[in-house]
């Protein structure tokens, strides 16, 4: 297992594949016609489709600065411009499937980074928006503090820290499965890289749940399903706030499928291997991670995750953050 310095960057390159974002219009709306932009150049209801020819380009991220910057080799932009995120976007598709789209700034380039799988053959409805802000490396991080119980086949439970590749953990839907990666990042726990502490008993677990604010806990609704709801969506509901300052440890779990493991005795979700996910980690633990993924790594739990008016509705993510989405 790899050890990461306090003050060591999160990546010295990361890769993402992006379009540019004129290739993706408002086919019906107030805006039509109108490419995907910032928080002013949007309007919610609009529906968003993807040119037929348009082709996803390799982005290659620099952090060596301190800054993200346009890395030598890129497709797209001039090496050494600052990255700038310009807003982050909720959508629907017709299937009914959520996807979020980030879009990016360098240079007079204006880019949009899916967040999932993204189709050029459906609609997509814009749902809400918000404003980034921190590290783009935050956008897909999904691990567990240092610390954090992780229940075992056995039923006993392991500091996270403790695990190792090989450790058979119980999954909701395939029982126990052996742990097939498994490494640490210490990052500054500012601004979007920031932890989500879900006091004991919030949801029912059994201590302090401390997660990455884009790691999906799993709840069972009734009527609703199966809901997958992002930690930072819960923020400022009863008992769940951000703890910035200092630094954190975090760690990521790789099974052969995106499993849903428990934490706290809480149903949390592995990591999902996607583009985004291996930009965040930085070239080397990527390529490390692409070596040992497995296919079904790659394929995501059909939870489905819900709308912040359904969040709402259902008691859930009332707070500054769940609001804004």
């Amino acid at each position: 297992m790899s050890s990461l310095r306090p003050d060591t960057p999160l990546s010295a390159l990361s890769r993402c594949q992006v379009f540019p974002a004129a290739a993706l219009t408002v086919e019906t709306g107030a805006l039509m016609g109108d490419a995907i932009g910032d928080l002013t150049e949007v309007a919610a209801g609009d529906v968003y489709r993807l040119e037929p020819d348009a082709r996803a380009a390799e982005l290659i991220l620099s952090r060596a600065s301190g800054r993200v910057t346009v890395a030598p080799g890129s497709m797209l932009g001039q090496p050494g411009k600052a990255v700038t995120p310009l807003a982050r976007h909720r959508l629907m598709s017709e299937r009914g499937v959520p996807v979020e789209v980030l879009v990016l700034a360098t240079g007079g380039l204006r880019l949009a980074l899916p967040l999932g799988p993204f189709c050029a053959t459906e609609d997509y409805t814009l749902i809400a928006s918000e404003p980034v802000a921190g590290e783009l490396a935050s956008v897909a991080s999904v691990s567990f503090a240092r610390g954090t119980r992780i229940t075992l086949a056995s039923g006993l439970q392991r500091p996270v820290e403790e695990l190792a590749e090989g450790d058979r953990i119980l999954t909701r839907d395939h029982g126990p499965q052996p742990i097939r990666w498994i490494e640490r990042q210490t990052v500054r726990a500012e601004g979007l890289l920031a932890p989500v502490v879900i006091a004991k008993g919030a949801l029912g677990n059994e201590a302090d749940l401390v997660l990455s604010p884009d790691h999906r806990l799993f709840l069972y609704r009734g009527r609703e399903g199966e809901l997958l709801v992002r930690a930072r969506d819960l923020v400022d509901a009863a008992g769940i706030r951000r703890a910035a300052g200092g630094h954190v440890d975090y760690f990521h779990l790789l099974f052969d499928a995106h499993e849903i493991i428990y934490a706290e005795g809480i149903p949390a979700e592995s990591l999902l291997v996607t583009p985004e996910v291996l930009a965040g980690l930085g070239e080397d633990l990527a390529a490390d991670l692409t070596a040992r993924q497995r296919p079904g790594a790659s394929a995501p739990h059909p939870g489905v995750e819900p709308s912040s008016a359904e969040l709402a509705r259902l008691g859930l993510g009332a707070g500054s953050e769940g609001g804004r989405r």
